[in-house]
């Protein structure tokens, strides 16, 4: 009797603790896909400037990825959205496009669903600041 009641104790302790985890793997994970798309947007905007040539980033929200384009044609980089991060549709922006001597091009907002609510990226026009907000 008391090796049942042992045994139950340490299944919910268990049940708690992983479910835990995962949604702290979620949650960083969705911090480091944030950290890299600034660090891209920063990247994408130097290319531009340094190579005196335009850049992209597209976001394809039909595969769950963005790419960057130093170049009208050749993809620097592509990388994959988290299954826990989603652009919405209310975004005003699918790319971020660079002229050659790295200012914006379009202004406006994208916006991201995430486990942890809604966060939206502002992209500024002329010196391609870029706002992150909760």
């Amino acid at each position: 009797m008391e090796m049942l009641l042992v045994l139950a104790v340490l299944v919910t302790i268990s049940a708690i603790s992983i479910s835990g985890y995962r949604s702290f793997t979620v949650q960083k994970e969705e911090q480091r896909f944030f950290e890299v798309l600034h660090q891209d947007i920063y990247f994408a905007q130097s290319q531009s400037y340094s190579l005196n040539k335009t850049a992209k980033i597209i976001f394809r929200e039909s595969k769950g990825t963005y790419e960057i384009f130093t170049d009208i044609q050749s993809v620097a980089v592509s990388r994959k959205l988290p299954q826990s991060v989603q652009l919405k549709k209310t975004s005003n922006l699918s790319e971020i496009y660079f002229n050659s001597n790295g200012t914006v091009v379009e202004s406006g907002t994208f916006r991201f669903s995430t486990t942890s609510g809604e966060k939206t990226l502002v992209v500024h026009l002329g010196g391609g600041r870029v706002v992150f907000s909760e």
